[in-house]
């Protein structure tokens, strides 16, 4: 490489005040009541040369692209990075606050904080701004774990060809289903076409066919040249949505990423940063009770396992690339003609590390399949496909889920062509960073 490759990593509160709506589930009748578990955002800057780049996720749904604009511009003030150059992205927990406007039904609207959201940019831009400031030498390594018994697809497939909408399963069944699951993610092998996405009906689920997962767990190491933890930076695609009993419904939570991330920082002692994967479809195994830590720990100790078998010399040179893409929207006629329909332009986002690490952030909650076949084309030994990066626009259905029906479909701004667009445009933001 031709240069030192320096990094710095940040985190700060973002716990809004009490009394206000909360994200994630509609059936919510009243705002905020309480505070299980502080939410932050964590912030790493990588700099190598004459490139550098911030990223920044919050324990949030998402980040509207408002809030995401706001973000890089005070960044861009405060420390000159380019805004480009800046990725913000949510862990997608579930007991957060609601800063989408749309998303506040009307009776709770007077309990909407006004002044969260423009808080909320300037924590997270003062969470970048401080890990640029603290940026040092670092080296980086990556790798990929993997947590085959953590997640399952919840929509799985009827004799009808529909889906049938399994947001929670008995233990065993949920067993069952995550394992199919990922023996069906181990068809999609690099460099070649779209695996099997679907099991042969399956009598435990009363003849459903399972749907594919993805248990891979990229991870990025940064250590400083004496080998001292610097930072872990890792993905999982699993919705957030653990619990932990009624009784905890209105109150604040970092859901299973933050035990995950709780045990790495305690055994590692270094920052360490979740990004969801496309999780879009995926939900946790279990879902009560002691859930989050059970399953956030499980995580964590795969984190650990892929951190402690890296080793070398280092990655590079860093890269960094954003591209804009037009996405098919909903609303076309019945003829399939594409007559009424209007498309959206969203952006996608890259970074890498020489040949070894790839990083690409596309918008909303992406189903699996979407990212499996990213990573599928991905030129990098370990590619991390990150949903909910600058904007939270819905969910990003792939067109057999279109066809298929069932939940993310039916409310999604996206319609068919959505899924090859979308692949089109995260391998094509690989290649952009490619050596």
């Amino acid at each position: 490489m031709s240069s030192e490759l320096r990094a710095g990593v940040a985190k700060i509160s973002i716990t809004p005040p009490v009394g206000i709506p909360m994200a994630g589930y509609a059936e919510r009748d009243r705002p905020s009541e309480g505070i299980l578990d502080p939410l932050y955002a964590y912030a790493i800057t990588v700099e190598q040369g004459d490139t550098a780049c911030g990223l920044v996720v919050g324990d949030l749904i998402g980040f509207p692209a408002e809030v995401t604009a706001e973000i890089r511009g005070r960044v861009e003030h405060l420390c000159g990075l380019p805004p480009g150059n800046v990725f913000a992205c949510a862990t997608h927990t579930h007991w957060g606050p609601e800063i989408r406007s749309a998303h506040v039904p009307d009776r709770l609207v007077e309990t909407v904080s006004r002044e969260y959201p423009a808080v909320l940019s300037q924590l997270a831009a003062s969470a970048l701004a401080e890990a640029w400031r603290r940026r040092e030498p670092a080296i980086a390594l990556s790798g990929t774990g993997e947590a085959d018994l953590l997640s399952f697809n919840r929509r799985p497939v009827g004799p009808d060809g529909k889906a049938v909408m399994s947001w929670q399963m008995p233990l065993d069944k949920a067993i069952l289903a995550a394992r199919r699951g990922a023996e069906l993610a181990s068809t999609w092998v690099r460099g070649g076409g779209p695996g099997q996405r679907l099991s042969e009906p399956l009598d435990e689920l009363g003849g459903l066919r399972a749907g594919v997962t993805d248990p891979t767990v990229p991870v990025l190491k940064l250590v400083r040249p004496d080998g001292s933890p610097l930072a872990a930076l890792f993905a999982f695609a699993c919705h957030p949505v653990c619990g932990a009993g009624s009784e905890a419904f209105y109150l604040y939570s970092f859901d299973y990423p933050g035990h995950a991330r709780r045990l790495l920082e305690t055994v590692l002692g270094c920052p360490a940063i979740f990004m969801a994967g496309c999780c879009g479809d995926q939900v946790p195994l279990r879902r009560d009770q002691d859930a989050r830590r059970r399953v956030g720990q499980s995580l964590g100790a795969e984190v650990i396992r892929a951190w402690e078998l890296m080793e070398g010399e280092g990655i590079g040179p860093l890269r960094v690339s954003r591209r804009r893409v037009s996405v098919p929207g909903s609303g076309a006629s019945a003829s399939g003609d594409g007559a009424g329909r209007r498309d959206r332009e969203v952006e996608s986002w890259s970074m890498a590390l020489g040949d070894a690490w790839g990083l690409v952030g596309l918008p909303g909650e992406v189903l699996v399949e979407i990212g499996l076949q990213i990573k599928q084309g991905s030129p990098f030994g370990t590619t991390a496909v990150v949903e909910l990066g600058m904007d939270d626009p819905g969910y990003v259905p792939t067109d057999a889920a279109i066809e298929e029906g069932g939940y993310e479909p039916s409310g999604s701004p996206f319609g068919r062509g959505t899924e090859a667009a979308l692949v089109g445009a995260g391998r094509a933001a690989l290649r952009d960073v490619a050596p």
